[in-house]
């Protein structure tokens, strides 16, 4: 990843998670720090949830319905909120998330996140909406590639609307 220098890396400072209406989409906004946004669809409906969980919102509680049964999400969060010492461990491993390539032939975002052993790091292409919470959960910068973001742009100016 140190191939790609930081000025070609946009930072977030902000996300959103929620259900897009008219279709319920599941959708995460990324604010980045250049007042532009970056979007993700499609993301699991369990990742929305937890985002807004992590962010003091309740609007999705009862999303799932009558379905009472926790996900890996919910456990890893249980996790962390009752053992500072798990926390403060992940914290210490996971370095940064850096949203920087598209599988094309799919249209899927790759993450890289940057583990941090030692002093080495080690980078792990991940899910995009899995690595963007790994990052929420560890209190970590959230990066994407400029060039992802353009490409978004103008693929949505060609389009003319964010989802039709």
């Amino acid at each position: 990843m140190q191939a790609d220098t930081d000025e070609n890396l946009i930072r977030v400072k902000r996300v959103d998670a929620f259900f897009y209406p008219l279709h319920a989409i599941p959708t995460m906004v990324l604010y980045l720090e250049d007042s532009r946004e970056f979007k993700m669809f499609y993301i699991p409906p369990e990742i929305v949830i937890l985002v807004n969980k992590l962010q003091g919102k309740n609007e999705y509680e009862g999303i799932t319905g009558n379905d009472n049964r926790e996900s890996l999400y919910d456990i890893l969060y249980d996790i962390i909120s009752f053992s500072t010492d798990i926390k403060e461990n992940l914290k210490k491993i996971v370095n940064r998330v850096i949203i920087d390539d598209i599988i094309k032939e799919s249209g899927v975002y790759v993450a890289t996140v940057e583990f941090k052993f030692d002093g080495v790091i080690i980078e792990k292409k991940l899910i995009p909406s899995h690595a963007v919470l790994l990052a929420l959960l560890c209190d970590k910068p959230i990066f994407v590639k400029k060039q992802l973001v353009e490409e978004q742009e103008a693929e949505e100016k060609k389009r003319g609307s964010d989802v039709e």
